[in-house]
């Protein structure tokens, strides 16, 4: 390590005024950034330790996981002291209680902390429906400072949106949807038209069993529909096409 110090030291002796002067600028900037970065690690650390229950654990854990390869399940803890978050965590519970135990149910989760807000959604594919399989979705939004969960109007309030605009964004994707799907050659549209798709899908109201989300400070609707029909376009849809940007932020 001391001779490799010595090198620098000489190399950084060797070079002239000017291009000493610019290797001081980005040392110091990279140094700078460093301590910004480590500074608000350290915070954010704290904050969240404050507010853990086990302050061994992520403030989000996998309570319950079973990695089978095809049907994988993971159950989230919300690792918050107070009231309401033991609500939430229990509320998991019962929503995820008739499936966790099923063979042909997945269940996976997703979280993301943005600023004060963390997000959580539960995620369901049920592949025991005779027909098609179900997709379920249950989100929390919870305010980190209060501890509070944040209301859907509070939400849309915030991110100043409304119900109706929320409809025709979801409506406007359907749309891309079916024509995507017309061009890549499943339907044909004088035997199934927009509406008839739709009926496939069980969509009859744009924002039946809406769950929102904040992903990286963006507004997220999670929308369920039925994937599968006679027209086999199973293969279309991904899990991204249930996932609706309402919002998007401008990123510094």
């Amino acid at each position: 390590m001391g001779k490799y110090l010595k090198k620098i030291k000489k190399r950084f002796n060797n070079l002239d005024d000017n291009s000493k002067r610019i290797v001081i600028i980005i040392g110091s900037i990279i140094l700078i950034t460093l301590v910004i970065i480590l500074s608000s690690l350290s915070r954010s650390n704290e904050n969240f330790k404050r507010i853990k229950q086990n302050k061994n654990n992520y403030l989000v854990y996998s309570k319950v996981e079973q990695d089978d390869n095809k049907y994988p399940k993971y159950v989230p803890y919300i690792n918050i002291k107070g009231d309401i978050v033991e609500q939430v965590n229990q509320d998991i519970d019962n929503f995820v209680d008739n499936y966790v135990n099923s063979e042909k149910v997945l269940i996976t989760y997703e979280y993301n902390i943005s600023g004060i807000i963390l997000s959580v959604v539960v995620k369901v594919a049920n592949y025991e429906k005779d027909y098609a399989p179900e997709v379920l979705y249950r989100s929390y939004i919870i305010n980190l400072n209060t501890l509070k969960l944040i209301s859907d109007q509070s939400l849309l309030d915030f991110f100043e949106i409304n119900e109706k605009e929320v409809s025709t964004i979801i409506e406007n994707k359907f749309k891309e949807y079916y024509t995507e799907l017309v061009k890549e050659g499943y339907y044909i549209p004088e035997e199934c038209n927009y509406e008839c798709f739709l009926k496939y899908r069980n969509v009859s109201n744009y924002l039946d069993n809406v769950n929102y989300y904040v992903k990286n400070g963006d507004l997220i609707a999670y929308r369920p529909f039925v994937f599968y029909s006679i027209f086999g376009d199973e293969e279309y849809f991904k899990e991204e096409h249930f996932e609706f940007v309402l919002v998007k932020t401008e990123k510094n």
